[in-house]
């Protein structure tokens, strides 16, 4: 047990060092071109931060561990709202800049369509199509959000060496994926829990760490855009992204308790991360009501975790 639970742990930290390295170097090209926070969130980050969930589903349909893939998902979707954006609710006041809500049109459309597919537990060809159709109609909006950009080419920019970065992370995120998958279900399968938990707990946080890290890094930097940018893009990309890969290339049935169980706790947080969007498009948000929310959706992360754990019951 002892080598598997080391092997998983250098495997997740394989993949959020080579998410970071991705990222950072990712970050550093889009601003040689004067792309905007809201932009760079929405897309280099959110994809970025993604990439860890996109790689272990890929890693997960050919190890044939697709619970793990679905796990991690949802896990990450909810550790995403419940935590990161949790932890940015206590500076998420510092917004001087109205919201643009456009972006949440397919952030709540991919979500919709989620539950409605999570219902009968397998995801068809029509369903994959959607998620699909949803992925273009979110460039789209990207489209425009980039043609209002100004592009700012500097010559003072490291191009050759955060191009190696952003391959040499890449590399890490396959490796460090497919490792992860393999010894998390190994782990699951030793001390007799399911894959499903191991995904929706282990491999959730550990895949989202690099929104964490984006999130610390962007709060100190005054750069609060980017962090609603990077969940919103990073939930979106989690779901039309992850389920057609699964459902294309898997025909397995999703375990039964994702929708009996999880999906009560990811309504309500993106019912509640919608509202709060809404209000941040009209006015500022107070300090004190910032940090009520932010001790509000750490709380209920805690107590999802402690949950799936059998610790207490709650959902």
């Amino acid at each position: 047990m002892l080598v598997n639970i080391s092997f998983l742990i250098i495997s997740i930290v394989t993949l959020v060092f080579g998410a970071e390295r991705f990222v950072d170097a990712s970050s550093k090209i889009a601003k040689n071109f004067g792309i905007s926070d809201l932009f760079v969130g929405l897309t280099i980050v959110a994809l970025g931060t993604s990439a860890p969930e996109i790689f272990v589903a890929i890693s997960s349909v050919i190890n044939s561990a697709e619970a793990v893939a679905i796990g991690t998902i949802v896990g990450s979707n909810i550790t995403n709202i419940a935590l990161i954006f949790g932890v940015s609710c206590f500076a998420v006041n510092q917004i001087k800049k109205r919201f643009s809500l456009e972006s949440l049109i397919p952030f709540l459309l991919s979500f919709i369509l989620f539950l409605f597919a999570l219902k009968d537990l397998r995801f068809s060809l029509i369903e994959c199509l959607g998620f699909i159709a949803i992925f273009f109609y979110f460039l789209v909006i990207l489209s425009k959000e980039r043609s209002g950009v100004k592009e700012v080419m500097s010559g003072n920019t490291d191009m050759t060496k955060n191009f190696i970065m952003l391959l040499i992370g890449l590399v890490l995120l396959v490796v460090g994926s497919n490792f992860a998958v393999i010894y998390a279900e190994k782990f699951a399968l030793f001390i007799g829990i399911s894959e499903v938990i191991v995904g929706l707990t282990i491999l959730a946080l550990g895949t989202s760490l690099p929104e964490l890290a984006a999130t610390i890094s962007a709060i100190f930097k005054g750069k609060n855009q980017m962090v609603l940018g990077n969940i919103i893009g990073s939930n979106i990309l989690n779901l039309v992204i992850i389920v057609p890969i699964i459902g294309i290339f898997s025909s397995a049935a999703m375990p039964v308790e994702l929708w009996e169980r999880d999906s009560y706790p990811l309504i309500i947080l993106t019912l509640a991360f919608t509202l709060i969007l809404l209000f941040l498009s009209r006015m500022q948000m107070p300090k004190y009501l910032g940090a009520i929310l932010g001790f509000g959706f750490i709380s209920f992360y805690v107590m999802y975790v402690l949950n799936l754990s059998n610790m207490i019951s709650v959902f």
